[in-house]
Formats: structure tokens, C-alpha cells, sequence
């Protein structure tokens, strides 16, 4: 591994540990000065994927000597430096200061304090994951409608099968484009960071796939994650439901195979932007990467899913 940390903004360098595994690796290789893997695989019993992930993150702040053992270099020492004594609070000095406005807005958009004592728990994100996909099946099971991404269809006949396949597939669908995306754009930015040259970066195509199909070792939270945050998807469907328990005629289709009501389009706009939301706070914890770029990459969500409602409509009805 090669650092390059005088030509690294030192803003950069305190993002790469404002994310709690990678502090807590930091920091046991600080205290422990140089250590194996797996030994800190054992001391802060975490994945060998999450281990060999975030270390990999990490590479401006952590080299390996002959022997393979984990040290910290130059710029790694000075943040840990910093972190002991100030416990983690030097972390916050590197971050803008927001005004009341700007923190209510980014309270509203990166939920963290909502999400990450869900996803924190290995058992509680899977019993809320398990919860969240029961009744997401359950819901479009009797709405008679099918999720693809993030948009939802009403097919001339109705096909149980199909609609549970078509839910494990946007969970599946989503959850790899998520983790390709993050995958790529940390990619770009540990070769920012480091300096890594196209030919060091050659033959990584296997480390890429196993992290893309593991989410960086993260597979459990990010299956987690994406269960929750497909949940709102679910309103509309609810809306049938409320509508053929009181007799109402919440949303209206008149044949149509896509939402066309004002009541539908409006429950789908509240659904896909608290989505958007959902999926931007968990992606930004998990990946420890920053707020907003997590948000770009979400949002590009609504539009893979237009493009694909696009040529749904265009295979059903092909123009004459």
C-alpha cells in the first residue's frame, strides 16, 4: 500500500475514519502499532470481507510491512493522534458548519439517528429487514399490483408468482446497483487519495466483483437496509387496502397497467421520495461515504426506474 498524505486534503483523510469500523480499525492498529489481520479480525470481531474492505479504504492511512502486518503511516498516526485526544470529537471540526435551516433539512434527508441503531444490531436488521419484506409481499399481494424498482404496475391478470418474483428481483436489482455504484465511486476516490497508477489497479476485476456482491462486506445491513427501504412503496397498495375495507375508491385505474389517479401519483411521488430518503441515509452509514454522493446515487434510482416503466409501456402497448 502507498499513501500520498501531503497531497491529500486533510478533510479527505478525516472522512475516511468518520465511519465507525474504520475508527475502531485505526484505532486498534494505533494502539497495538503493528498487528496482523487476522488478530484484528479477532480483537474487534468483524468480517474478514468488512475487515479487507474498509482496510482497503483506509490505504492513505495504513501500509503493510514485510511480514504483512498493519501499521499506520505518516498521516495515519497524526489522525490517531488526533482521535485519542480528543476522543473523536476532531472529527466535527472538519465538517461545514450548517445553519438551524440546514441542519433541519439535513436531519429530514440523512435520518442516521433513526436507521443506525436498526441496522446496527445484526439480529434487529434482520428481524426488521424479514418484517419489512412480509409485509411489502403481503400488501401488494392484496393490492393485486407488482413492485419493479421503484415504480408499481396493475397487470391485466393477476399472477402471485410474478409479483413475488417481481419483489425478491427489485430487492436483488437494487441492492447490486447500490453496491456497483458506491463500489465505483470509492474506487475513484481511494486512487484520488493514493495515487494509484491504471497498472498497480490491474487485476482487481475479482476484489470488485466480491465486493459489489458483498457490499463491501456489508451484505447483511445493505439487505437490511434496502428491505426497509422499499417499505413506503407499500402506500399505495395500503391505499387499495383501506379502500376496499370502507368501500372507497381511493385509486382509481380505469384499466390502466400504471397508478393514473391524482390520489395514486400522489401516494407514489410521498413513497419514492421517503425511499429516496431511506435508501440515501442507509447507503451514506454503510458505506461511509458522504451524505450527499449518496443521495446522487439513490435518486439516479427514480430515473432507472422511469426509464425501465418506459419500456414496460412500450412492450405492452407497442405503438401501431
Amino acid at each position: 500500500m502507498t499513501s500520498s498524505p501531503q497531497n491529500t486534503p486533510p478533510e479527505e483523510l478525516i472522512w475516511l475514519v468518520n465511519h465507525r469500523t474504520r475508527r475502531k480499525i485505526l484505532l486498534a492498529i494505533g494502539d497495538a502499532g503493528k498487528i496482523s489481520a487476522s488478530s484484528l479480525r479477532a480483537s474487534l470481531k468483524i468480517s474478514t470481507g468488512s475487515l479487507y474492505y474498509n482496510l482497503r479504504q483506509l490505504e492513505p492511512l495504513v501500509a503493510q510491512d514485510g511480514k504483512r502486518n498493519y501499521y499506520l503511516t505518516e498521516a495515519g498516526l497524526a489522525i490517531y493522534k488526533m482521535l485519542r485526544e480528543g476522543e473523536g470529537l476532531v472529527l466535527n471540526s472538519y465538517k461545514p458548519s450548517y445553519g438551524r435551516l440546514e441542519r433541519i433539512i439535513t436531519n429530514i434527508f440523512y435520518p442516521s439517528w433513526v436507521l443506525v441503531p436498526v441496522l446496527e444490531k445484526t439480529a434487529i436488521a434482520l428481524m426488521v429487514s424479514a418484517l419489512s419484506l412480509l409485509l411489502n409481499a403481503a400488501l401488494f399481494i392484496n393490492g393485486k399490483v407488482s413492485l419493479m424498482m421503484l415504480h408499481i404496475y396493475h397487470w391485466p391478470r393477476f399472477d402471485l408468482a410474478f409479483t413475488s418474483l417481481s419483489l425478491a428481483a427489485t430487492v436483488v436489482a437494487i441492492y447490486l446497483y447500490l453496491s456497483f455504484a458506491t463500489q465505483v465511486y470509492e474506487e475513484f476516490r481511494r486512487r484520488r487519495l493514493v495515487g494509484v497508477s491504471q497498472t498497480e489497479g490491474a487485476g482487481s476485476f475479482r476484489t470488485l466483483l466480491t465486493n459489489v456482491l458483498t457490499f463491501g462486506g456489508q451484505y447483511v445491513r445493505a439487505f437490511a437496509a434496502i428491505s426497509i427501504g422499499l417499505l413506503p412503496m407499500s402506500i399505495y397498495p395500503f391505499m387499495i387496502f383501506l379502500g376496499r375495507v370502507f368501500g372507497l375508491n381511493l385509486v382509481s385505474q380505469s384499466g390502466s397497467v400504471i397508478p393514473v389517479s391524482l390520489a395514486a401519483n400522489v401516494a407514489m411521488v410521498v413513497a419514492q421520495l421517503a425511499c429516496f430518503v431511506i435508501l440515501t441515509s442507509s447507503v451514506s452509514y454503510i458505506r461511509g461515504i458522504r451524505w450527499h454522493i449518496s443521495a446522487l446515487i439513490s435518486f439516479s434510482l427514480i430515473y432507472i426506474s422511469i426509464i425501465l416503466q418506459y419500456l414496460v409501456l412500450s412492450l405492452s402497448f407497442p405503438p401501431s
